[in-house]
């Protein structure tokens, strides 16, 4: 069985992700809805993602794609987790300890582990000029680490815009996830902090307006020194 999380409000993250379940041929999927949660909205000065969620609530659209629903109170009521059973993330917010425990949760975090954890990671990543991609880990309660299952950079080109980067990755975002469930048994599950011999990051926080400004520039200058063979 594959769960996936995510909200019980219109999500356009969960809304691809089914549908690419869907396509790629999984049936047995559940979704375990959780209670949307509020936040402080911050707004950026450059969004890196013009994504709308389509105005339906999972429950509808998993009735719409025959998809089991389960709408829960709180993660105490994620069921018991089988052999084969795993939950992807869709969305959401920080997992208890116990859940990431169980080695059963994976995520695709939108930056190629460990170089950049947390927030705004395409900026972050761009700004500290370190490598740029996505990874699928199964999680651990420290923030985007825990097990690497695949990694893959993602490459730029002289015609790149800032938006084309942040789009492509979004998609090779959905695509990693979705391919993990196969992906999983051809990796030995190496912890994502061993991976390179750099100094741990901390979780990055969202981007300020002043550094958003200096990242566009810094990715203009990376573009303009692309040559495309």
């Amino acid at each position: 069985m594959i769960y996936v999380l995510t909200y019980n409000y219109p999500h356009r993250k969960t809304q691809d992700l089914l549908l690419k379940l869907k396509l790629s041929g999984y049936k047995q999927i559940t979704v375990l809805s959780i209670p949307w949660q509020q936040r402080d909205n911050f707004i950026p000065l450059v969004p890196h993602r013009f994504l709308h969620a389509e105005n339906i609530y999972p429950e509808e659209l998993c009735n719409n794609l025959n998809i089991n629903y389960k709408e829960l109170q709180s993660y105490e009521e994620v069921p018991s987790l089988n052999t084969n059973d795993w939950i992807l993330i869709g969305g959401a917010g920080i997992i208890p300890k116990y859940l990431t425990d169980t080695k059963k949760i994976i995520n695709s975090h939108p930056a190629y582990l460990p170089y950049v954890r947390g927030l705004d990671a395409l900026k972050w990543a761009i700004y500290e000029q370190v490598p740029i991609g996505v990874t699928t880990h199964i999680i651990s309660d420290d923030i985007d680490l825990g097990f690497l299952i695949k990694r893959k950079m993602l490459p730029l080109y002289s015609w790149d815009t800032f938006h084309s980067v942040a789009w492509r990755q979004y998609e090779l975002e959905l695509h990693m996830l979705v391919s993990s469930i196969e992906d999983l048994h051809k990796t030995p599950h190496t912890p994502i902090e061993t991976l390179e011999e750099i100094q741990l990051p901390i979780p990055k926080k969202r981007m300020s307006h002043r550094k958003e400004v200096k990242m566009l520039k810094k990715f203009d200058k990376m573009i303009f020194n692309i040559h495309d063979d």
